[in-house]
């Protein structure tokens, strides 16, 4: 019974991560932080080790946040004036 019940749990979450999201229901927002030493990111970062490579990288932390009717979904990466942002989750 309880093999089957987490069988069930299991599925229902994976059909969860391959649904399709909602239709975005604005604009996304680009957030580009400051950032000039390592501490930084452990102070104010929500991903601190792309935060930090980033640094490394010579350029800036930065969030893309997208709006769906479920609410809001933040990707983290880089950005530089020249290439724009740069999506670091799943790297």
């Amino acid at each position: 019974m309880i093999r089957y019940l987490v069988l069930l749990i299991f599925l229902w979450g994976s059909l969860s991560l391959i649904a399709e999201p909602n239709e975005e229901i604005s604009k996304p927002l680009l957030r580009v932080f400051p950032t000039f030493r390592p501490e930084e990111c452990e102070d104010w970062a929500i991903s601190p080790f792309v935060c930090k490579r980033c640094l490394w990288e010579g350029k800036r932390y930065a969030q893309e946040i997208r709006f769906f009717e479920d609410g809001p979904y933040r990707s983290h990466g880089c950005y530089t004036d020249k290439t724009g942002f740069e999506n670091l989750e799943g790297k």
